[in-house]
């Protein structure tokens, strides 16, 4: 017993050690020691606890969310429940389990949402009510957390601002959309980013009918951003822009470059109208 108390802190400071240096095979190893000298449950909690995002990291998703489990079997009382369930918030994200990954980011800001950390759990689950189109439960968490970033992380706060600017136009609060979109680029910001709150423009420029401008947007978009997440909502504004201002045979380019690229793609039926009007 003398001996394993002896080389339980060895085993575990140099877990940590391989863990901060990004090591997380040599970290596994070493935790997995740590726990066979640990003494006591709430010591192996802790153990499991580490080890969960030692898995994360390596994006072995299903074992950072059973390391996970395994901390509050060993004790219940484990003093910091959300990083608990941040983590498995975060691998069932990861793992594209929706009402999984809500429910434990939502217990997580139940044990603590003021700490720094929790912002960025806000964050991922605006994100997720985002890419669910609940835009009314996505808003509130944008909303409060936009001053913290833009004190704290100003290429997270570009990011919420884009996803804000999105919620209002598809809430349709356009001036609001414009405000924060145009806020995107009076920030010193990346490429990226400048590309991304130029398409939220051309979004409002097309529902404005200001096609000239979208297609203004939309070239200086891949000026800025050659690989824009996005070329397939580009390439659709482009073209319907085209069509509205009579220029048939560019649209017509356009459209069979589009069904090209993307044959089963979410502009097919409007773009499938245009088309058909043309003949």
């Amino acid at each position: 017993m003398t001996e394993n108390k002896e080389k339980f802190p060895v085993s575990l400071e140099s877990a940590r050690h391989h863990f901060e240096k990004k090591e997380y095979k040599n970290a596994k190893l070493m935790y997995f020691q740590a726990l066979n000298f640990a003494g006591d449950r709430e010591t192996r909690a802790i153990i499991w606890a580490e080890m969960s995002w030692v898995y994360y990291y390596e994006k072995d998703f299903q074992k950072a969310i059973e390391a996970a489990e395994n901390v509050l079997l060993q004790d219940n009382d484990y003093k910091v429940p959300e990083d608990i369930y941040r983590v498995q918030g975060y691998s069932y994200l990861s793992l594209g389990s929706q009402s999984l990954a809500e429910r434990y980011l939502q217990l997580s800001l139940e044990k603590n949402s003021t700490e720094e950390k929790q912002q960025y759990v806000k964050y991922e689950l605006g994100k997720l009510y985002f890419t669910k189109g609940q835009y009314d439960l996505a808003y509130p968490y944008f909303n409060e957390i936009l001053k913290f970033f833009q004190e704290v992380n100003p290429e997270y706060s570009s990011s919420v601002l884009f996803y804000l600017g999105f919620i209002n136009y598809y809430l349709n609060n356009l001036v609001k959309s414009r405000e924060y979109f145009t806020q995107i680029l009076s920030n010193k910001t990346s490429a990226q980013r400048e590309a991304s709150a130029k398409v939220g423009l051309a979004f409002l420029e097309f529902r404005e009918k200001n096609y000239l401008n979208v297609i203004s947007l939309c070239e200086e978009i891949l000026v800025r951003d050659e690989n824009f997440f996005d070329k397939e909502s580009v390439g659709f504004l482009t073209a319907a822009s085209y069509y509205y201002l009579s220029r048939k045979d560019i649209f017509c380019a356009f459209y069979s470059q589009m069904k090209e690229a993307y044959p089963k793609g979410r502009y097919n039926n409007e773009l499938d109208k245009l088309n058909a009007s043309c003949v």
